[in-house]
C-alpha cells in the first residue's frame, strides 16, 4: 500500500514539473516573438518631409507654366526682423534636399535656400532642356531624347520667369537681402548659370557652375561672351567652376572646355569679375554635386569655421 502511494505521489509530480516546463517555453517564446517582431501600427505610411521647409506653387508669366518653389529658411528666421542673402536651385528634386542636409553642417553666414522645379506635368528632361539651354538645337547629339531636344533654347524665358516671377514672390513672402542672390546649377544647369553671367550678370551676385555643358550647340557660349565684350568692358560679378577631373573622359573633355572658357573670362580683363575654378579628383559627370555645391557654398557664404 505504502509502495503504491509513493508511486502515485512520484508520478503527480513529475506531470507537473513537466507541465511547468512546457508553460515556459511557450513564455519564452512568447517573449522572444515579441522582441524580434515589433508591432506594426500604422496601417498607411508617411510621407517624408524636410523640417523647417515650405512649398509654394508660382506660374510663369513667360510660358505660363507652374513651377513649385521649395523654400528652407535658416534656423534664426523667426527670431528677428534679420535679411538673408538667397540660393536659388536647379534640378530641385535632387539639389534641394541635398543643399538642405549639407548646409545643417556647415558654419557659414545663414542663407535662404530656394529650389525651382521643372515645371509640373512635363518630363524633367523636357523641362531642364528647355529651361536651361541658350539655344534651339533639335539635332543636339549629346542632349536627351528627341522630345526634349525640340523644346530646347528657351532659356531667356526662364530667366525672366527667376527675374519678374520668382525674386518678386520672394521678395513679397520674405526677408530677403536682394544684394546677396546666388544662383547654382548642374550640368545643364551649370550651362545656365555661365549664360546667365555672360548675358545679364547683374542678376545674381554668385555664380556656382558645376560641370557646364559648354559644348553645347557648339560651344553657342562664347558666342554670347563675344557680343558681351564688345560692349561691356565691366562683369560685377563673382564665378565659381567646378568640376570632376573624370570628366576629362567625357566625349568631349569637359575639364579642357571648362579651363579655355575660365582663360577666355581672364583674358577679357572684366572689371569687377572674380573667379575660381576647381577640378575635384576621382570624381565625375555624376559623382561630383555633393563635392561641388558643398565647395560652392563655402566660397559665396563663407569659409567654414572651426567648431
Amino acid at each position: 500500500m505504502h509502495k503504491t502511494i509513493l508511486l502515485i505521489f512520484i508520478s503527480l509530480i513529475s506531470i507537473a514539473c513537466k507541465k511547468e516546463a512546457r508553460t515556459n517555453n511557450i513564455t519564452n517564446e512568447t517573449i522572444s516573438d515579441k522582441v524580434i517582431t515589433p508591432t506594426i501600427t500604422e496601417t498607411k505610411p508617411k510621407p517624408f518631409e524636410i523640417d523647417g521647409t515650405e512649398v509654394h506653387s508660382i506660374k510663369s508669366s513667360t510660358n505660363q507654366k507652374f513651377y513649385e518653389l521649395y523654400v528652407k529658411l535658416p534656423p534664426s528666421y523667426t527670431n528677428g526682423d534679420k535679411q538673408y542673402p538667397i540660393l536659388i536651385l536647379t534640378d530641385s528634386h535632387y539639389s534641394f534636399p541635398l543643399v538642405t542636409s549639407i548646409t545643417k553642417r556647415l558654419k557659414t553666414e545663414e542663407f535662404i535656400t530656394v529650389g525651382i522645379s521643372y515645371s509640373k506635368g512635363d518630363k524633367g528632361t523636357v523641362s531642364r532642356t528647355r529651361d536651361y539651354t541658350p539655344t534651339y538645337s533639335p539635332d543636339e547629339p549629346r542632349g536627351h531624347n528627341r522630345e526634349s531636344r525640340l523644346a530646347s533654347g528657351k532659356a531667356d524665358d526662364f530667366i525672366t520667369f527667376m527675374r519678374d516671377d520668382v525674386f518678386e514672390f520672394l521678395d513679397s513672402t520674405y526677408r530677403i537681402d536682394s544684394s546677396k542672390k546666388v544662383f547654382a546649377g548642374h550640368s545643364f544647369g551649370g550651362l545656365l548659370a555661365n549664360y546667365i553671367l555672360v548675358t545679364s550678370p547683374e542678376l545674381f551676385d554668385f555664380y556656382l557652375a558645376g560641370s557646364p555643358s559648354l559644348w553645347y550647340d557648339k560651344h553657342c557660349l562664347n558666342r554670347f561672351e563675344e557680343k558681351y565684350y564688345k560692349s561691356n568692358k565691366r562683369m560685377e560679378a563673382n564665378l565659381f567652376l567646378c568640376i570632376g577631373k573624370e570628366e576629362e573622359k567625357m566625349k568631349s573633355n569637359m575639364v579642357a572646355e571648362m579651363r579655355d572658357f575660365e582663360m577666355r573670362l581672364r583674358s577679357r580683363n572684366y572689371i569687377g569679375l572674380k573667379i575660381k575654378s576647381v577640378i575635384i579628383p576621382d570624381e565625375d559627370h555624376h559623382t561630383v554635386y555633393p563635392s561641388f555645391i558643398t565647395k560652392g557654398i563655402i566660397y559665396a557664404f563663407g569659409k567654414e569655421k572651426s567648431s
